[in-house]
């Protein structure tokens, strides 16, 4: 016979002559796997239909509960307008201005709505420390934490060891935080994990929002930061302005003293020299007066510009603009061009709302305001720059005049110094008292600043209790468990059809061989034994797979049909002696002459299947030569088949399977029957087997479908190949029709509808 050319050796073994060595067996090499298809993957996946259908199922019923076991969560948002324009009702505002805003200072205002200090505020106002949603220590805990807490091996550690171990032993003399403050803290952290701050776009306004399990308790939370924040705005205005009374108090009560000191200075000279107003002094002294007077004059002037000049520069080096100088805001020029900046800005505001960044009435208006805060920072420039040239003017002047007055003091060297020294006492009088003046009418201003003070901030838009929660996204959840359960069942379908390592399919095994399938041998339900089936319904599925088996062992031999025929396996449990047996009594049944031969001698099966003596059979007939050959026959009586017994083997008869003697029984019977079906033990547990294979004219090899491994079916063909048998194909016997279904391309249709049967007796 030809070896097909998949389990055709890679070399065959050359004729040798004698006393050489023999060739080495042939090695049989199992042909390389087929790359699978995407059709391929779908029927896998279609196979296992059900068992994604229920995975995901599970994983959807699973994502359902979590999703009702997770509190949903409302998001509430207020919004706040940072940078409003500043009320300029008094100069006082010069000391307290603010900035114009810009990015960076509206990102610092964010960090300043989620400081601790608002965050304690806004506890404290709603009372959240009392509410298990902000305070865990209020909660009681879930079981998976119960069960945690209590499988914790250091909960039963003493405290000490817990401090030791965790480096929180207090030192001697150290106050630790309180459980209050503790508590507190604990509170101020969840609410401000609740919290979110954002720029809305490139605006100047604040979102904030506020996620709570309840609506309600969320907008309030929202609309209670913001006002916490506008009011902390406020009362840094507030502490800002009692800080320059404060400062102009102090200054105040300082030259007051300095001017009662110079005061008393100038009447106790006066005293103490005889010095009287109106006294005639001379023309010297009267000059001297003159000069005096000017100077005075000139040196307050002095006084007064470099205290413009200096407040102005500290308003510079504090961060504060040119704005809040007094000149600046008392200048008309610069009321007007503030007038035409507020004119053009509104006009900017509404060409923006109109049209496009790019047109060109928006570009020209954005140019227009440009151009006025140029001429505003301009003028403030040029007000300032006067500012120095006025104390560098009154500098001079006063130098001048020191100089002239030092030259006229040297000149006249006879003038009477005792009333040049009071001079320059009531010069420095003169000028403490002047600088009180400027001082009090300071102070009058900031009467009553507090009242007017307002934060540069604005809600524009209080939180509303939303109507729908913004977390957890349920319907997104399911989704993905949904996805996640399918993706999860397609892997497992997967893993599980490439760990399946038998054959589930004709064409499966056929390709993998090179064999042909002679038939697909359904499995048997129900209690009806299989060789009972076949006489007791001879059209049905089994019974129409056994014809076909015949069939395919009648056509393997195309010369004229094969008269034995041995029905192997690779390894027990495969279902041939129940095949064998099915077979030998459905054509029995037909009017064929068929003998079966039960070969196992390790665990003989037909003489229970058909219920006889296993007393004589064929190991007597191998042991004995004088043995009759009819009497150790069974003829079943139902269908008519002969069946030769195992009989009672011994090791020592065991040899006799591969002798001359079987070979000789085999030719003795072969004239007598039409079929010979011969029962043997496994492939790979008998060795016996592959000398019967010799023996006869064709092998049938059983395979049990979905059962037996693809490595092990190889290996059992191997060797019957290797001993030349005549292998006429595969049998896939004890098939699911329902489970073979799924596995094949085109599967079998076992519920064709049969024409009525004329029951007799029921084959009884």
């Amino acid at each position: 016979m030809a070896l097909p050319d998949r389990l055709r050796p890679r070399w065959q073994p050359a004729a040798h002559a004698v006393g050489t060595p023999a060739a080495p067996p042939p090695v049989y090499a199992a042909p390389p796997p087929e790359p699978p298809t995407f059709l391929d993957v779908l029927r896998k996946l279609w196979r296992y239909r059900l068992m994604i259908l229920v995975i995901t199922a599970v994983f959807a019923a699973l994502s359902v509960v979590i999703v009702k076991q997770m509190p949903s969560y409302y998001v509430a948002e207020s919004r706040v307008l940072v940078g409003l324009p500043p009320m300029r009702a008094l100069n006082i505002e010069a000391i307290i201005a603010d900035m114009s805003p810009d990015s960076d200072r509206v990102q610092n205002e964010s960090f300043i709505i989620m400081s601790r200090d608002i965050a304690r505020q806004t506890i404290e106002k709603l009372g959240l420390i009392e509410n298990p949603e902000f305070n865990p220590l209020l909660r009681e805990p879930s079981l998976p934490a119960k069960i945690v807490s209590y499988l914790n091996p250091l909960n039963y550690l003493p405290e000490s060891w817990l401090a030791a171990l965790q480096g929180n032993q207090q030192t001697a003399g150290e106050d630790p935080i309180s459980p209050e403050e503790r508590e507190m803290n604990i509170v101020i952290d969840t609410l401000l994990n609740r919290i979110e701050v954002a720029t809305l776009g490139r605006s100047h306004v604040l979102s904030i929002q506020v996620q709570s399990q309840d609506p309600y308790l969320a907008a309030k939370v929202a609309n209670t930061l913001a006002d916490a924040y506008l009011a902390r705005q406020r009362a840094d205005k507030v502490a800002a302005t009692e800080e320059v009374e404060q400062f102009l108090a102090e200054r105040i009560a300082a030259l007051r003293q300095q001017v009662e000191e110079s005061d008393r200075a100038v009447e106790e000279y006066r005293r103490a020299n005889g010095l009287y107003k109106g006294a005639n002094v001379g023309v010297t002294t009267q000059q001297l007066t003159e000069l005096n007077t000017q100077l005075i004059l000139a040196q307050t002037a002095k006084a007064e510009a470099d205290a413009r000049l200096s407040e102005a520069m500290a308003l510079s080096k504090t961060g504060l603009t040119g704005e809040s100088v007094p000149e600046v805001l008392n200048s008309t020029t610069i009321q007007g061009l503030k007038q035409q900046e507020a004119a053009a800005a509104a006009r900017l505001a509404e060409l923006s709302e109109e049209f496009g960044p790019q047109h060109p009435q928006v570009i020209r208006a954005k140019a227009e305001v440009a151009d006025v805060r140029r001429k505003i920072r301009a003028e403030i420039n040029s007000i300032i720059g006067g500012l120095r040239h006025e104390a560098r003017t009154t500098g001079a002047r006063y130098e001048a005049l020191r100089q002239n007055f030092e030259r006229l003091q040297n000149r006249l060297g006879g003038v009477n110094e005792k009333q040049i020294r009071l001079d320059a006492l009531e010069r420095e009088a003169t000028v403490n008292r002047n600088l009180l003046e400027q001082m009090l009418s300071r102070a009058k201003e900031t009467i009553g600043q507090d009242q007017l003070a307002k934060p540069n901030a604005k809600l524009i838009s209080s939180a509303a209790p939303p109507n729908f929660p913004a977390f957890p996204p349920k319907t997104l959840i399911v989704f993905l468990g949904v996805l996640g359960g399918a993706l999860i069942a397609i892997i497992i379908a997967l893993l599980r059809d490439s760990a399946d390592m038998t054959f589930r399919r004709g064409d499966q095994i056929e390709a993998m061989t090179g064999l042909p399938v002679l038939a697909l041998v359904p499995a048997m339900r129900g209690r009806m034994e299989p060789v009972v089936h076949v006489l007791r319904r001879p059209i049905s599925p089994y019974t129409e797979a056994l014809r076909k088996l015949h069939i395919g062992l009648e056509l393997s031999e195309a010369a004229e049909s094969p008269k034995t025929v041995m029905f192997g396996s690779a390894v027990p449990g495969e279902g041939k002696s129940v095949l064998v047996a099915s077979l030998g009594r459905m054509l029995a049944s037909q009017g064929r002459r068929v003998l079966l031969i039960d070969c196992d001698w390790r665990n003989p099966r037909l003489h229970q299947l058909f219920r006889c003596a296993n007393g004589r059979g064929l190991a007597s007939l191998l042991r004995d030569e004088e043995d009759n050959l009819d009497r150790a026959i069974f003829t079943d009586s139902l269908s008519g088949v002969d069946v030769i017994p195992a009989g009672m083997f011994t090791p020592e008869a065991m040899r006799y399977l591969t002798s001359e003697r079987m070979r000789l029984i085999l030719n003795a019977l072969a004239p007598r029957y039409d079929l010979i079906l011969i029962d043997t033990a496994p492939v790979l547990v008998g060795a016996e087997v592959l000398t019967l294979a010799r023996m006869v004219d064709k092998v049938a090899f059983v395979v049990r479908w979905g059962n037996t491994k693809r490595e092990t079916v190889m290996d059992g063909l191997k060797e019957l190949v290797e001993v030349n048998a005549d292998v006429a194909g595969i049998v896939l016997a004890r098939v699911d029709p329902k489970q073979y279904r799924k596995y094949a391309v085109s599967h079998l249709s076992y519920e064709y509808e049969r024409p009525m049967l004329v029951k007799t007796a029921d084959w009884a």
